[in-house]
């Protein structure tokens, strides 16, 4: 991927998408591309809408109006290839990279203090 500022600095020889990705505080749960033709959604695997449920019901925002101010998009990047193709990377990036103990882990770290629940804040995680 390429950032936008980086992406403007050299040739473009092919399409460009605008990419970003729907969190749950910390948790992907989508991402979304567009370029010229239109816009492509596709919802990460299942696994990432259950690891949301079970953290809003330890974390105590389950059911609240917490829980829907939670979703926000993240930052968009501008990246090579069409909008279907984008999306589909970067999808795949997140269903195969992302740890499956996630939810766990946000457990550990909200137990011990060390939450950080902002878009993205656990996407170093991605193998």
């Amino acid at each position: 991927m390429y950032s936008r500022h980086r992406l403007n600095d050299r040739k473009r020889e092919g399409p460009v998408a605008t990419v970003r990705v729907m969190y749950w505080k910390e948790v992907p749960v989508q991402v979304q591309a567009e370029d010229d033709n239109g816009q492509v959604s596709k919802p990460l695997h299942e696994r990432f809408q259950q690891g949301v449920d079970a953290i809003a019901m330890f974390d105590g925002s389950g059911g609240t109006d917490d829980y829907l101010m939670a979703w926000e998009w993240g930052g968009e990047t501008e990246v090579e290839g069409t909008a279907e193709e984008a999306a589909t990377v970067m999808s795949e990036r997140y269903n195969n990279g992302f740890p499956h103990d996630f939810a766990a882990r946000i457990r550990g770290l909200h137990a011990a203090g060390q939450r950080d629940p902002r878009p993205g804040a656990v996407d170093h995680w991605i193998e």
